[in-house]
């Protein structure tokens, strides 16, 4: 009798449209319930490209419903007591498209998909327009996945990440001005790989973290997981100790800093709350945030480092500054 109700189970299941695989292992899916939600939750697919215009071009940073709203409902589709869940979700918080030096921009979100990803952000080198681009399509798309507009900026300290900004941030300054400059845009600096090699910056010719300087400036967040295999745990281990010892009120992320489209989510941002992208900025504003990194095979191992080869090769005859 037992074997005959689960069968019947997984039947209903199938018939509902429900994908099995994307449920929690103890979460108990009832295919009428999921029925009515996703009946309720199609006008926000409806509305998803209009929703995006109507907040696209602000000066200031606004979620759409699609993000705040459809996309965390679209995760308990299906589950009774939503009241008591509370969604653990991940994010990959810098990472690069075909608008700077990383991948095809269709691939990145194919990929962050498929990486079970609830959110990106796009942080190209100095260039927002890949960003806007990603989060545009995201929604023209309905894909299950939101895209936090972003860059990464070349101060002369170092790099430093703008999240949840919609407007370009200057190159070339301090880290102390770009982090004013960020904030004046409504937006969130983190400061990007603060303890990477010097080898590396010695091949390029310029600063690439801002190493003791999370110490004395406003940075928002500080990327203590920046997703390189082998000798990048050093470094970042290194920021983690240096804002244990001095006890730094700021959040923490992880990151890919994928410049391949299938090594994203290597490094991840983990959150908690219902409110999709408004909960990470909540998270990342007040600490709650933590970082992990995945796992590498010996292929993807490969593949980075020939990336990583190539890109100095590139950046030392174009004299551009761009590999991380």
């Amino acid at each position: 009798m037992a074997v005959k109700q689960k069968t019947r189970t997984k039947r209903r299941t199938r018939e509902a449209g429900m994908d099995e695989v994307r449920f929690p292992p103890l979460a108990r899916p009832d295919p009428e319930q999921y029925r009515r939600d996703m009946a309720a939750l199609k006008p926000y697919l409806d509305d998803a490209e209009a929703d995006h215009h109507r907040v696209e071009g602000l000066p200031i940073w606004k979620p759409t419903a699609y993000e705040r709203r459809y996309l965390p409902a679209l995760r308990m589709a299906g589950l009774r007591g939503k009241s008591r869940i509370v969604l653990q979700n991940s994010a990959d918080l810098h990472l690069h498209t075909e608008y700077s030096d990383g991948d095809d921009l269709d691939k990145v979100l194919e990929h962050a998909v498929k990486a079970g990803l609830d959110a990106i952000a796009v942080t190209d080198h100095d260039e927002i327009e890949g960003s806007l681009e990603a989060r545009r399509r995201a929604h023209e798309r309905r894909l299950p996945l939101a895209v936090i507009p972003g860059v990464e900026v070349s101060s002369r300290d170092g790099h430093i990440g703008a999240l949840y900004v919609t407007r370009p941030i200057p190159k070339g300054r301090s880290a102390a001005e770009t982090i004013e400059l960020i904030h004046q845009a409504g937006g969130l600096a983190v400061a990007h790989h603060p303890f990477v090699p010097r080898w590396i910056e010695l091949a390029l010719g310029m600063k690439l973290g801002c190493r003791e300087l999370i110490e004395t400036l406003p940075f928002d967040a500080v990327e203590c997981t920046n997703a390189v295999p082998g000798r990048g745990t050093r470094y970042n281990l290194a920021a983690v100790e240096r804002l244990r010892d001095q006890r730094l009120p700021v959040a923490v992320t992880g990151s890919s800093d994928a410049h391949v489209a299938e090594l994203i989510g290597k490094g991840r941002t983990y959150y908690s709350g219902n409110d999709g992208v408004v909960s990470l900025r909540t998270g990342l504003i007040h600490g709650f945030t933590h970082g992990a990194e995945g796992y590498w095979s010996s292929r993807e191992k490969l593949r980075y480092y020939a990336h990583l080869v190539r890109a100095i090769v590139v950046n030392t005859l174009l004299r551009r500054g761009s590999v991380n």
